[in-house]
């Protein structure tokens, strides 16, 4: 059929899908076979953008043909479109519509694809969403990825690129979920579908990953005219087509784990590792090509073949031996294969790196090495040392680029040309791909982020397609991404930053009448935005480690935050101006982390109730800083850094968790401030592991009561004047838990709790009945905290990431 019968056939079932009077088409209504092919036919007929920009074309497609097809996406809408649905690709396949509609709607927001998220958020005569998200900040979305190829592998350890059959192979080894079988998987560059079905070589189920160790090292070569890859086994190395997947050469070697391809003298070689040294192989026959390279074999952690001016060269890295403080770093050279001499002096890289990567470039002209130390040190004392890379001129060892420090070490590096430029480009332990263009400035930028605790980048590959520079990137989630390199048409939209490590804390406020929200990070960092826009409006600091918590008041009618932080006290901020006000700190050497702040009346004045680890508990005049009590809290009460103060019968109360470490049932204690008693009252809280932000408390009506959500999915209630249960419910999906994040407020009357999980779910809950009213996902994991005003706007911190949703008119009805 020809590409003009294609675009015909594409219109005439296009065609079939009814319209709105807005022009938009009813995808609700469209037939089961359109939702699952529709893209497949417009990618036939050249109008996968006209879908991809139609936002409930997104919310109803069948995401398996869809997801296939994201790759295809080239005007700037259908970009916009692909970066979102790529930020929720894992929440999308088994969601209903409506789910898709919420997952897609703070996707888009996260990008900062406002447009397209307030199209999905009110669809055309139906409803807004129930949370509608009103902005995200998108500190780990990475417009620049491209694709990201998921098969649900425990990890993927490595990726090489070879073209074969007219077409560009991606071939990636990696471990199944047990972690015992390597496998290896070949798909199409451009579309991402399989090119071959995956091969599983069967691991040791007694050395868990003892197999994948050695088949995680993958290069490319060709054998008999046709291209191949080269895999080193625990026996030698393996040479499988990349046409067929079938094995061609099978060659013995010694026991080692690294591995080069290239040419020499027009014969494709593999150097390895191996007693007495580095041997260099043909891939044909096995043979050692010359005379080892004398070097300790085990101490070889990189290699590299490469080319400088006509000479074939050999780089290579080796650890020192020693460890730690007595490590004076590796060493990098640089062999003409030709005659075996080394060309230039030895390359040293960053003292206490242990092993390194090491790769060939050309830096104006000159052919460089960039030295990439793996490892951060940490001393006796907590000194971190992070490694330096470096890069060298090869003849004469002269710096030709400022040395820079590299967060989290280099796991992975690649050297290119971009534009003439050289680029390096390194993936560090923590997930994050960083590119720096070495002409001008040379300043670094994100390319991609894997966004999770375990999420190291193995590997990284280089392909050209299109004109584009591409980057592939293995990563430790089981994912393989796809990066467009070029920093001046990376990305269809800018993501707006949120923390730089993680949000700790969270508050909304209301300045001049205008509702902001405030969020404390790990590094001390407090940011005020607009809770509308998302826009920043003012930066604040509290100490250099975590604001822990934050309380907002008012005095003589100016908004005041006070905020707590560890080994810094409690700090009031003027929210207006963003300037402090007063520090506060414990009395005496107690430098303990102040974990809870609450503001309360106590004889006519508003006092500031701290509370802390091991059971101290501070309380401060607001307006003058006196320190009006010191006092820890009777033993057996104190395991748990979790209290809120409240009023109770008009007196300040403290409540707090007691309970065992690890899975144990525990109670919530109460505690007269004024008196330094405990009331009678004593409430059977939770079972299961217990979080800082799980305790919330509220007034309703006169009634104080206490909320508390556990790690077993459980929410529950209680009157903390008498300890009754007022309602229960039990979040039983495993995505519903652990419950992570917890806070109270009253919406047009309704007493509501927010609640967050591990997973990213979100849900509001009536306080009074535990009837679920309203729920989300926040793609991106971790709920660390929320808090809700009485306009029904939900703020929320997970991740690195700072969001704000609106209930709108889903609390209204309820809570008598």
């Amino acid at each position: 059929m020809s590409g003009t019968d294609r675009g015909a056939l594409a219109d005439i079932l296009l065609g079939q899908v009814g319209r709105d009077p807005d022009g938009s088409r009813r995808w609700a209504e469209a037939d089961p076979y359109l939702l699952r092919h529709a893209v497949q036919h417009a990618v036939e007929g050249g109008r996968l953008d006209e879908l991809l920009a139609d936002p409930e074309f997104l919310v109803y497609a069948d995401p398996a043909t869809l997801i296939p097809a994201l790759p295809g996406a080239s005007g700037p809408d259908a970009l916009i479109a692909a970066t979102v649905y790529r930020s929720a690709l894992e929440d999308l396949p088994s969601a209903l519509p409506e789910q898709r509609r919420q997952y897609l709607a703070i996707s888009g927001s996260r990008v900062g694809a406002r447009t397209l998220a307030r199209r999905l958020s009110r669809p055309f005569g139906s409803p807004a969403l129930a949370l509608e998200p009103l902005f995200s900040t998108g500190s780990e979305i990475k417009p620049a990825v491209r694709a990201v190829f998921d098969d649900g592998d425990f990890r993927v350890y490595a990726v090489v690129v070879a073209r074969t059959g007219g077409r560009q192979v991606v071939v990636t080894t990696g471990t199944d979920r047990e972690g015992y079988d390597t496998i290896i998987r070949f798909r199409d560059l451009r579309t991402g579908e399989p090119t071959l079905p995956p091969i599983t070589i069967t691991g040791d189920r007694e050395q868990p990953g003892r197999v994948s160790r050695y088949q995680g090292v993958i290069a490319v070569s060709e054998v008999d005219g046709a291209a191949a890859v080269v895999l080193r086994s625990e026996d030698g190395l393996v040479v499988r087509s990349v046409a067929t997947g079938e094995i061609v050469r099978e060659h013995p070697t010694g026991e080692g784990y690294c591995l080069a391809t290239g040419v020499l003298a027009g014969r494709a070689v593999a150097a390895v590792n191996e007693e007495p040294g580095i041997l260099v192989r043909d891939v044909d026959t096995g043979a050692p090509v010359g005379p080892a390279i004398p070097t300790p074999s085990e101490h070889v952690c990189s290699l590299e073949i490469g080319e400088i001016g006509d000479h074939p060269v050999l780089v290579y890295a080796t650890r020192s031996g020693r460890y730690g403080d007595e490590d004076p770093g590796g060493t990098c050279q640089v062999i003409d294969l030709h005659g075996g001499a080394r060309i230039g002096p030895v390359h040293r890289s960053s003292p206490r790196s242990g092993t390194a990567v090491a790769r060939l470039g050309l830096h104006e002209g000159r052919p460089v090495v960039v030295v990439g130390p793996q490892h951060v040190h940490t001393d006796m004392k907590g000194q971190r040392y992070h490694p330096d890379v470096e890069i060298r001129d090869v003849f004469t060892g002269e710096e030709r680029f400022p040395a820079w420090s590299q967060y989290e070490g280099v796991r992975a590096l690649a050297v290119t040309l971009m534009d003439g430029h050289a680029v390096v480009v390194a993936g560090n332990g923590r997930g994050v791909v960083t590119v720096r263009d070495l002409s001008g400035g040379g300043e670094p930028y994100e390319l991609l982020s894997v966004g999770i605790a375990r999420g190291s980048v193995h590997d990284l590959g280089i392909a050209r397609a299109d004109g584009r520079v591409l980057i592939l990137a293995a990563c430790d989630d089981g994912k393989l991404r796809v990066a467009d390199l070029s920093p001046s048409d990376s990305g269809p939209a800018t993501p707006s930053p949120g923390h730089q490590i993680g949000v700790e804390s969270i508050a909304l406020a209301r300045v001049g009448g205008h509702p902001v929200v405030l969020s404390g990070g790990h590094l001390g960092d407090l940011y005020r935005r607009d809770a509308r826009t998302g826009t920043r409006t003012a930066l604040l600091r509290h100490g250099d480690l975590r604001v822990t918590d934050i309380a907002v008041t008012t005095v003589a009618q100016h908004p005041v935050a006070v905020t707590g932080s560890p080994r810094a006290g409690v700090r009031l901020h003027d929210l207006a101006s963003g300037q402090p006000l007063a520090d506060y700190r414990t009395p005496g050497d107690d430098k303990e982390w102040v974990y809870s702040v609450d503001v309360l009346p106590m004889d006519g004045r508003p006092v500031i109730v701290g509370a802390g680890h091991g059971g101290l508990v501070w309380m401060w005049d607001l307006l003058g800083g006196e320190c009006l009590l010191r006092w820890k809290v009777p033993d057996g009460d104190a395991h748990r850094t979790v209290w809120r103060a409240l009023l109770v019968d008009g007196a300040p109360v403290l409540a707090g968790v007691q309970a065992e470490y690890g899975p144990s049932t525990g109670h919530i204690a109460l505690y007269d401030l004024a008196s330094r008693t405990r009331r009678d009252v004593t409430i059977k809280a939770f079972e299961g592991y217990s979080s800082t932000q799980c305790l919330a408390v509220h007034e309703h009506r006169g009634v104080p009561l206490v909320a508390f959500a556990d790690f077993e999915g459980t929410l529950a209630v209680w009157d903390a004047r008498t300890g009754t249960l007022v309602s229960r419910v039990v979040n039983d999906a495993d995505t519903e838990r652990p419950q992570t994040a917890l806070a109270c407020g009253e919406v047009d009357g309704r007493a509501v709790c927010v609640v967050g999980t591990q997973a990213g779910h979100l849900g509001v809950h009536d306080m009074l009945t535990g009837e679920r009213i309203a729920g989300t996902v926040l793609p991106g994991g971790w709920i660390r905290c929320v808090d809700i005003d009485d306009d029904g706007l939900v703020a929320v911190g997970y991740g690195q990431e700072v969001a704000v949703l609106d209930m709108g008119g889903a609390v209204g009805g309820g809570g008598a």
